[in-house]
């Protein structure tokens, strides 16, 4: 059952790639091949008109001119306090694109503001909830060889104060492609599409939904002994894996070592990675990396002291893939990568730092 939600009047659109009404406000991405693609996604803010007007309360309404193609306004600067409204398919520099109205956003929010929450707080936050949903969303279509190009949902406060996502999400809310970048979504109806056709293609994208699923994976962070401790799992990853915790050494318990790797790979069959920490001789990862095709990732944990221990872990026979990494906190992410190349929760919080890292 859906909680009932006082909804904020926006809708906020997340763009991997350029197309659409994106083109006409900036036409120099019009790509005569494959659409550009954002490494951060684009986060887009529209105030939520109708008829051309939006009551917020009885002494404040804003009114933009709907017969002149500018419902829903696009907000040129959604970061800022005062939010000014421009055309949604002309480009900043047009001079017919701003609509010389501005927007007090703390006026939006004065019915919504929940509990210790700002204005600023809550752009912010509706920012980072429309970047998870969307790259969970992407790699579930990416799990399935489609392109999920962009996507537009709503928001709203629930009865308890809670900044939630208050909207359907379905083939009417994105643009979903095909690996030949053939349209599946509503917008083959836009663009006038025969219904039979486009209503072929909603079956197949309802087919498809009913396969998303979390994998149940399993982060195996394996030691020698007592002494070699265990690498550190970032905070918040321990809920999105299952993480399983072996002491056993590879030089004096080879056999034990083999029947828990057995063990652990019946009990995900999904797949996991190992992370792999030990000082001195690492006979453990070898053993290991030997004897499955989960990726097994050895930590030399004498690194600073002893550096050329790390020899033993990477002068491998053959058929025997290990990896090694160092530090471990990268050793960490590595395994985290992998795992998120099937699991679409792993994937947005790997996916949301890396495309913090230009900021």
């Amino acid at each position: 059952k859906a909680p009932k939600c006082r909804m904020i009047p926006l809708e906020v659109i997340a763009r991997r790639y350029a197309v659409g009404s994106y083109l006409k406000r900036y036409p120099n991405l019009i790509a005569t091949g494959t659409p550009h693609r954002f490494h951060d996604l684009k986060i887009e803010f529209f105030l939520k008109t109708t008829g051309g007007k939006l009551v917020l309360t009885d002494d404040i309404s804003i009114e933009v001119d709907s017969a002149k193609g500018e419902e829903d306004p696009f907000i040129l600067n959604h970061l800022k306090g005062n939010w000014e409204l421009y055309h949604s398919k002309k480009p900043a520099w047009d001079l017919d694109a701003s609509l010389k109205k501005n927007v007090d956003r703390d006026e939006i929010f004065d019915e919504s503001i929940a509990k210790d929450y700002g204005s600023a707080d809550i752009v912010n936050e509706i920012i980072r909830l429309t970047r998870l949903t969307f790259l969970v969303l992407e790699s579930a279509w990416a799990q399935q060889n489609m392109r999920l190009i962009d996507f537009k949902i709503e928001f709203g406060f629930d009865m308890d104060g809670n900044l939630l996502v208050a909207d359907v999400i379905d083939n009417d809310s994105w643009r979903l492609r095909d690996e030949s970048w053939k349209e599946l979504s509503k917008e083959t109806f836009r663009q006038g599409e025969e219904l039979g056709e486009v209503e072929k293609k909603y079956g197949i994208v309802s087919r498809m939904v009913n396969n998303f699923r979390i994998p149940k994976q399993c982060l195996v962070v394996w030691i020698g002994s007592h002494s070699d401790p265990f690498p550190s799992i970032p905070v918040g990853y321990n809920s999105l894996v299952n993480l399983e915790t072996v002491v056993l050494s590879g030089h004096k318990s080879p056999q034990a070592c083999l029947d828990k790797l057995e063990e652990l790979m019946s009990k995900y069959p999904d797949g996991g990675a190992i992370l792999v920490k030990v000082g001195r001789s690492n006979g453990l990862g070898p053993i290991l990396a030997a004897r499955t095709n989960w990726p097994v990732i050895a930590i030399p944990a004498t690194m600073k002291d002893y550096p050329e221990d790390i020899w033993s872990s990477i002068r491998m026979p053959s058929d025997v893939p290990l990896m090694t990494a160092w530090p471990e906190e990268n050793a960490v992410l590595i395994a985290l990568n992998i795992l998120a190349q099937k699991n679409p929760a792993i994937y947005a919080e790997r996916q949301l730092k890396i495309e913090s890292l230009d900021k």
